[in-house]
């Protein structure tokens, strides 16, 4: 009990974003990796690519950022909880779900570089964050909102639309859902490159493709249904962006 005051002591809760982001797949490499070697393999290879996907994304954050405007970052399994403040008087500029947006953007395209898909829900409120725990009500909202939906999205809780920016396209809407664009091609890595933000949706197609054309469970090629559909609709978006590049 005298731990438990302690810790309430110093527990203060601050107004941050917040997101919950799961990597598909996952739950079936485990089972296959108790007996099949390859399965193995691979689920090692995700865990090492789950480590290392926000030092990776860290390490592209510009060295004169405030350090504590940069998003904390848990594990959790196959999933990442990414969190930031919401806003800064000395930084008016800075909009905490902008970035937390701008970061599940990012780690879509970094998972389905490797042939993975996401899921997430993103809130906003009062939250707990330190390096070693989560609590609060924004967060259990974003973890719930992962789990509303069959799609492979990252959703926004109105609490988060509340306060986000709008005006571009790294959110879009369909029916009542608001969610993340993880296809959104001013976040593919090297995009002013030329034909990189083409070969990066033929890429992801691929991925589509091989995944419908393989043994998956229902479920799982669902979800590569609802993506292939997705990114036959936005790819047109991302490549008229491609052709107004110089040398197109």
């Amino acid at each position: 009990m005298v731990g438990l005051r302690c810790l309430g002591s110093f527990m203060e809760f601050e107004d941050r974003a917040v997101a919950f982001i799961d990597v598909l797949g996952f739950k079936a490499l485990v089972n296959g990796a108790v007996e099949n070697e390859a399965k193995k393999q691979k689920l090692a290879d995700l865990v090492a690519l789950l480590e290392s996907a926000i030092p990776r994304l860290d390490a592209g954050v510009d060295p004169d950022a405030p350090k504590h405007l940069i998003p904390r970052h848990q594990y959790i399994s196959d999933c990442i909880i990414l969190s930031a403040p919401l806003a800064d008087t000395k930084w008016p500029w800075y909009n905490g779900v902008s970035v937390i947006v701008m970061r599940a953007i990012q780690l879509s395209h970094f998972f389905l570089n490797e042939g993975y898909l996401v899921r997430g829900g993103i809130s906003a409120g009062k939250l707990w964050h330190t390096e070693t725990n989560i609590v609060g009500p924004a967060y259990q909202e974003a973890y719930l909102l992962e789990a509303e939906g069959n799609e492979p999205r990252v959703q926004l809780h109105s609490h988060a639309l509340q306060h986000w920016d709008g005006g571009s396209r790294m959110c879009l809407r369909e029916g009542n859902v608001s969610f993340v664009n993880g296809l959104f091609d001013f976040y593919i890595p090297n995009n002013t490159r030329h034909g990189v933000i083409e070969a990066t949706y033929e890429k992801y197609e691929l991925f589509a493709t091989e995944a419908l054309d393989s043994n998956l469970p229902n479920s799982a090629k669902d979800k590569w249904r609802w993506f292939r559909r997705f990114l036959q609709s936005e790819k047109p978006e991302g490549l008229k962006w491609a052709a107004a590049q110089p040398g197109t």
